[in-house]
């Protein structure tokens, strides 16, 4: 995944217009001609079919991906392992051809998977067309799931009910990975390949160099007629796993066993190989669901991965608040600035939320707390997305209680200003004060001086110089007697207001108890 750190410039209307012509009707989903004439019957019923994500058209993502993959493993009947062709397909038109020829695993008892690694026209066209797959299986991994509040006359992000009964399942899911210290301080982060976003994360101030995206894993499935046999598409995203991935999910008893090592982590779709030749028989009694189970396990263990991170950071928070002796450091700037990201940490919540939820709804898991009173076996990942549902619900209920002690350390940050300049306001009275004085001893001397004029025998070392001084002195005195009794006048008021004040009160307060007597 290549990160850039910013959007390109928004197109203007016209450049919008003639993308929207070379992009539009179903030539941008798929090269097939048979397929296109599908899509156009049904883009009335799925109006996204007719155009491809804007917002991804915006971003200069190219189409199709640039290392998009495919790799086919094949069984000949329920209880033999899969072997994957040693071969990856890059001629679509000899994958089509393959698709037709006569195998082991293409009789109505054989299973097929095909694991395709990003998505093409031309794959598509011809997934589309053998198998008769509804073309919202690709559009439901190509776009995302936020529709625009800005543009209603765009229908490209209409999402439908959770009860429309499909054919597949699209696991929306979220990837720590590192950023490289260049844009670790920049909140406007998107993949070059996929053009869905980084959520940055700022603790205390500080960019941290773990960031999350989200993924999506589709898988469509369809049994074979006359037989026991499916075939089953998953298409993957390109990914690079954090801190060595997530921790295996095979019992350690079985590990111990085989010693055939763990996953590669280096994709999805090298994972799901690793684990459909090395552990298919633990996932083999799921018939049809035999993939969707597997694929369920790796995104739990990547929910968890996230979970762990949530938790991380909310005890960071707490933890940094937590047995303070002095909370200057806490000032109104830093207080701002983290109420701001624990904001954003609400938000974001709720969209992982409803991701678990869309989950958990797709395969039929119910709302509760997971049954810890028997082992569940290892197929099932009930238990899994119902603990990191109810983990999830705690992560969420932590930050809303972080948002409320944050809000009070506001008012506690504001209230140390307000007596910071209470402190300065005093000081600067006494400032005012002290020049109030001065000017009441040097004002009357000069104002007596301007009088006199000061010339002739008025001047200094004159004859009649004292009289400056036998005016000057009493004009002062006067001037600072008047200061000081309006001075005492007005205090006295103050004074004599709140002493009328408190006995009208408690004038009333006796009156009152008296006539309870």
């Amino acid at each position: 995944m290549i990160p850039n750190h910013a959007p390109n410039p928004p197109m203007s209307r016209q450049d919008s217009l003639s993308s929207q012509r070379s992009q539009g009707g179903s030539v941008w989903l798929a090269d097939c001609h048979r397929y296109r004439n599908v899509i156009e019957s049904l883009a009335s019923s799925e109006p996204r079919l007719r155009r491809r994500d804007p917002r991804i058209e915006l971003k200069n993502i190219p189409w199709p991906f640039k290392n998009t993959r495919i790799a086919v493993l094949e069984s000949p009947s329920a209880g033999s392992p899969f072997v994957r062709k040693p071969w990856q397909y890059i001629d679509p038109e000899k994958f089509e051809l393959s698709l037709c020829e006569e195998s082991p695993s293409s009789g109505p008892d054989g299973r097929r998977i095909i694991i395709m690694e990003g998505q093409a026209p031309a794959y598509i066209g011809t997934l589309g067309t053998h198998f008769g797959i509804h073309p919202a299986f690709f559009v439901d991994h190509e776009r995302d799931n936020a529709p625009e509040a800005f543009k209603s006359n765009d229908a490209y992000y209409n999402i439908s009910l959770p009860c429309v009964q499909k054919e597949h399942v699209t696991m929306r899911y979220y990837q720590l990975i590192s950023l490289p210290n260049d844009l670790q301080s920049n909140f406007r982060v998107f993949c070059a390949e996929t053009g869905r976003t980084v959520t940055t994360t700022r603790i205390l101030g500080k960019f941290a160099d773990t960031v999350c995206l989200h993924r999506k894993c589709s898988i469509w499935r369809r049994p074979r007629e006359g037989g026991t046999g499916w075939d089953c598409i998953v298409i993957t995203p390109i990914t690079r796993f954090h801190q060595g991935g997530y921790p295996d999910f095979i019992p350690h008893q079985r590990q111990m066993k085989l010693s055939c090592g763990g996953p590669p982590r280096t994709t999805l779709l090298d994972d799901l190989c690793f684990y459909l030749h090395h552990h298919w028989d633990l996932f083999d009694s799921n018939g049809t669901d035999l993939v969707l189970s597997l694929a369920q396990k790796i995104v739990a263990s990547h929910y968890r991965q996230h979970v762990g991170f949530l938790q991380t950071y909310i005890s960071h928070v707490q933890h940094s608040m937590s047995r303070q002796e002095n909370l200057d450091y806490f000032n109104t700037t830093a207080v701002e600035k983290q109420w701001s990201d624990v904001q954003s940490y609400e938000r974001r919540l709720s969209y992982y939320c409803i991701d678990l939820e869309s989950i958990m709804i797709q395969c039929r898991i119910p709302f509760c707390p997971p049954n810890t009173s028997s082992p569940t076996p290892l197929p099932s990942s009930e238990a899994d997305f119902q603990f990191l549902y109810m983990s999830l619900k705690d992560v969420r209920r932590r930050v809303e209680i972080l948002s409320s002690s944050i809000t009070g350390l506001a008012g506690i940050a504001g209230n140390r200003q307000a007596v910071e300049e209470q402190v300065l306001s005093r000081q600067e009275a006494t400032s005012v004060k002290a020049l109030t004085v001065g000017g009441l001893l040097f004002v009357p001397l000069a104002f007596v001086a301007g009088l006199f004029g000061m010339e002739g025998a008025f001047a200094p070392g004159e004859e009649r110089f004292w009289m400056y001084w036998a005016v000057a002195v009493p004009v002062s005195v006067v001037a600072f007697v008047t200061y000081f009794v309006t001075k005492g006048v007005r205090s006295g008021r103050l004074r004599l207001g709140l002493r009328v004040g408190r006995g009208r009160r408690e004038g009333k307060g006796g009156k009152g108890e008296k006539e309870m007597c």
